[in-house]
């Protein structure tokens, strides 16, 4: 599989806008809807990407997010989004990811960071 940006999230509607957003802004994008078939793929060498964005709705376990980030190449970042009450579980990878960013978010917010921390890709934002 081909894509700059691993993107996992288990939320459909969650998926589908980022996937477009992403898409708009110039990247390659693979959109996975469940961590263990991510797991799968980069365990598996299947998936090489240059950034993961991984939703942890509507049940991703901190372990799982650990497993992420086990099987990354050490300069891939890793952008976590967590719900409002998922915070404190998930706290301690604070450190350890590039962006930890908390629900309610904006499609804005995620598509900053990732230009943010993947700057060389994807298309600049149109100017006004």
């Amino acid at each position: 599989m081909v894509g700059e940006i691993l993107l996992i999230s288990g939320d459909w509607r969650t998926r589908a806008f980022l996937l477009a957003e992403l898409q708009e802004a110039g990247y390659e994008v693979v959109a996975l809807p469940s961590v263990d078939i991510a797991l799968s793929a980069l365990a598996s060498g299947r998936l090489s990407p240059r950034l993961v964005l991984l939703d942890t709705q509507p049940a991703v376990t901190r372990t799982q997010a650990e497993q992420v980030l086990y099987l990354l190449e050490e300069n891939v970042p890793l952008v976590l989004v967590v719900g409002a009450y998922e915070v404190r579980a998930f706290a301690p990878l604070r450190k350890r990811v590039a962006a930890f960013l908390t629900r309610p978010l904006r499609v804005e917010e995620v598509v900053h960071h990732v230009r943010r921390l993947y700057p060389s890709h994807g298309r600049s934002p149109n100017p006004s």
